[in-house]
């Protein structure tokens, strides 16, 4: 990649530096390079000159507005978009719709154009970049156009799509569809997108994430293409559209099998050095102890971690006829925190021993503040999320996920390459102790076989809150109140308290001889 050579200049701007400017990016051979020259007339206007052309920016702390090419955009209506610009940005409006329109208004050829035209276009630009104002709405949204855009495509499918979905699922779909990847074709009329459009999206992908991410960011954008050809066909401009086409758009991707069965010693000792090491790398906060309290009680429990970090100490009930099961508590889930499939899930009522209770009392003790989330993140306010769980894992066996390092557009409002990130050196406490990698979908097969070897294969579905086959869930246990999951019948409590004081109390044990193996490693 060959060297460019940035020139940055504060001065009041004159015609002749526009001239200048022009000659420049004509100058054959000139080397690769970008110029800046800021007016100090009109604060935030900058002059951009590059190899190919001269254009005037608008830079702002939060990000950076095109106005258009010198050749199109003399110096005094760049100067005065940059100071209207400025005023609308304290109304709160859209700036890049407001400076578009603006521009557009004052480029337009008008037989009568005066003080009085400027009025007009101020008005229009000012009035469709208020996201609170009808006609701003409608512009926004893209219904200005005949036909939608990639972007509008987006956002129309996702009002419709979202609603379909669990509201905890809702923001993990959007993400996809939201890669900054797809912002090359986002400007992109539909009806004159081909596969070569796609495939330059898929190569942008593949460049930054790994093939699972971009297997199923196609996935979903496959499905809104097919949504807007069956369901929006004049919008969308696909009228003329004979087949799916983009069925050929895809990359090629198996998910493996996965097999993997921990070990009660493998379990043990992670959760172990997850407590006891809880700085992994200099320069970075302790892990939370709402963190470490997510993997102890997602080993103790084998819940699914989307559900499980849904739990609230208010849901937290005895059982009906505590003389059974003293000491105990039954944790609640509604059908809608549940994964289910297309039918929707199931209400689950989960029974926790005392011994589990005694680890939530210690981890939650460590934090003084009172929250509404079992697992508090920073905020009380907040809980812990799927991706923190993760990347405790991640830590925990070295591995660094630095996000500075991919693709990502220049840095709103300043021009040239990001400063290099620097690899934080953090220890692979798994190789070091003898742990071989796991993820914590694994823990429900670790505790599958283990019931299964003790007998009790059947408690391990009712714990696992297994759907079987051709089982149809009754409309009134699915909006039964979260205080009356545990006395339904259905829910099978006992024998799932029979399964968990088996597999709790075999795995704390474990965790109990971990830990004098760890305090006899360090002492020696």
């Amino acid at each position: 990649m060959p060297n460019v050579q940035y020139e940055r200049l504060k001065k009041r701007l004159s015609l002749e530096d526009v001239s200048r400017a022009l000659w420049l990016c004509r100058k054959p051979s000139e080397k690769a390079r970008i110029i800046e020259w800021a007016d100090t007339e009109s604060i935030g206007l900058v002059l951009r000159i590059t190899k190919r052309d001269a254009n005037w920016l608008i830079r702002r702390r939060d990000c950076t507005i095109r106005i258009g090419t010198c050749e199109e955009v003399g110096l005094p209506l760049a100067r005065d978009v940059a100071d209207k610009t400025r005023a609308a940005a304290k109304r709160g409006r859209n700036l890049k719709t407001f400076v578009d329109r603006l521009v557009a208004g004052k480029l337009a050829t008008h037989e009568y154009h005066d003080k009085w035209q400027d009025k007009i276009d101020l008005e229009w630009a000012d009035t469709i970049a208020d996201e609170n104002s009808e006609h701003g709405r409608r512009w926004l949204k893209g219904e200005h156009q005949l036909t939608w855009t990639w972007k509008n495509l987006t956002d129309h499918f996702l009002e419709e799509k979202l609603k379909t979905l669990k509201e905890g699922y809702r923001r993990d779909y959007e993400h996809y569809l939201r890669l900054p990847e797809f912002d090359v074709i986002a400007e992109i009329l539909v009806k004159d997108l081909d596969i070569e459009y796609l495939e330059l999206v898929r190569d942008r992908l593949l460049a930054a994430y790994a093939k699972s991410t971009v297997s199923r960011a196609l996935g979903q954008g496959r499905e809104m293409l097919t949504w807007a050809w069956r369901s929006n066909v004049r919008k969308s401009g696909l009228k003329n559209c004979k087949d799916d086409w983009w069925r050929r758009w895809h990359v090629a991707y198996k998910s493996n099998v996965r097999t993997r069965r921990p070990s009660f010693e493998e379990l043990a000792r992670t959760m172990v050095l997850a407590d006891e090491f809880r700085n992994l790398a200099d320069g970075e906060h302790e892990t939370y102890s709402g963190t470490v309290c997510a993997l102890w009680i997602a080993v103790l429990t084998a819940q699914r971690t989307g559900a499980l970090l849904m739990m609230r100490p208010d849901r937290l009930f005895a059982p009906e006829r505590s003389e059974k099961l003293p000491r105990w508590k039954i944790a609640n889930w509604k059908a809608g925190e549940m994964k289910g499939g297309r039918d929707g899930g199931r209400p689950h009522s989960l029974p926790i021993p005392p011994r589990a209770l005694e680890v939530l009392e210690r981890f939650r003790s460590e934090d003084p503040r009172k929250s509404e989330w079992m697992f508090s993140a920073k905020k009380p306010t907040d809980r812990i999320t799927q991706s923190a769980l993760n990347n405790l894992m991640y830590r925990l066996q070295g591995r660094v996920f630095d996000h500075r390092k991919k693709n990502k557009p220049d840095r709103p409002g300043k021009p040239g390459p990001k400063p290099a990130a620097q690899d934080k050196i953090r220890k692979n406490l798994f190789l070091e102790f003898g742990i071989k990698p796991w993820t914590l979908h694994d823990i429900r097969r670790s505790l599958t076989k283990f019931l299964d070897d003790n007998r009790l294969g059947g408690a391990a579905s009712a714990i696992l809150a297994h759907k079987h086959k051709g089982e149809k869930i009754p409309d009134e246990e699915r909006v039964a109140a979260v205080t009356e999951l545990h006395y339904n019948s259905s829910q099978r409590i006992s024998l799932k308290a029979e399964g968990m004081k088996l597999w709790v109390d075999a795995i704390l044990d474990a965790c109990a001889r971990e830990r004098l193996k760890l305090k006899k490693a360090s002492a020696n």
